[in-house]
């Protein structure tokens, strides 16, 4: 079970999972960065790459 997300540095969330039945504790690290927005991808979608006409 979800526990707490704790706001980390440099666009990271670290969020912690709980779990009831033996008290075990699980840590995942998220990354909010869109990757939509990234220099690769933006490059990509601005490029020469085109829709068929």
């Amino acid at each position: 079970m979800l526990a707490r997300i704790t706001h980390g540095a440099w666009d990271f969330d670290i969020r912690t999972f709980e779990c009831p039945v033996c008290t075990g504790i699980h840590q995942v690290v998220a990354d909010l960065a869109d990757p939509m927005k990234s220099p690769k991808a933006n490059g990509w979608l601005h490029g020469q790459l085109q829709a068929p006409k």
